[in-house]
């Protein structure tokens, strides 16, 4: 009787001991989907309607770390390769926009952005700040946009490097169709 109950006192704790094992593992696997998806996204995006990513974009200061491009201390001999880099790249966004059958579902012929990028040294976005200015796009279509802006920012970047992090802002008008 008492072999039966070390056996089964050591068949419980391996029991545990496997249940416990499993868990950790799940855990362990879990965070790695969670590392995974945060590495995958890239770019962080700051809506400005949003009230919580306008309050993490804020806390965030990054105009203490990324000079605006624009600034003629910074670029003031390179400022028409800046410019051609900025407007390519939006020229670029708006054909993915499109590629992606991305649609604004509102009948406005524009739609007006006031953007705010925030680069590394290699001109790959980091961050994107972005105010849509049309009243009557739809928070949806707002959290829409800057998930395709997360996967842009996967495959493209400014035509632009620095020695240093760097930024650049403005504001763009998209066709509509």
């Amino acid at each position: 009787m008492e072999q039966f109950s070390i056996n089964r006192t050591a068949s419980k704790t391996f029991i545990i001991l496997f249940l416990f094992t499993g868990v950790l593992s799940c855990k362990e696997h879990a965070q790695q989907k969670v590392k995974d998806i945060t590495e995958f996204e890239g770019v962080n995006t700051f809506n400005f309607d949003d009230k919580q990513e306008l309050l993490e974009y804020r806390e965030l200061a990054l105009d203490k770390t990324h000079p605006n491009l624009l600034n003629p201390e910074i670029s003031k001999s390179e400022y028409k390769k800046v410019r051609k880099s900025w407007v390519d790249l939006h020229q670029r966004v708006g054909a993915y926009l499109s590629e992606n059958n991305f649609e604004w579902e509102v009948d406005d012929s524009t739609i007006a952005i006031v953007h705010k990028l925030y680069f590394n040294s290699n001109g790959e976005i980091e961050n994107y700040f972005f105010n849509i200015l049309n009243e009557n796009v739809s928070e949806i279509k707002k959290k829409e946009f800057a998930k395709l802006i997360m996967e842009f920012s996967k495959t493209n970047r400014i035509d632009f490097k620095q020695e240093q992090d760097f930024a650049q802002c403005g504001k763009t008008k998209y066709v509509n169709n």
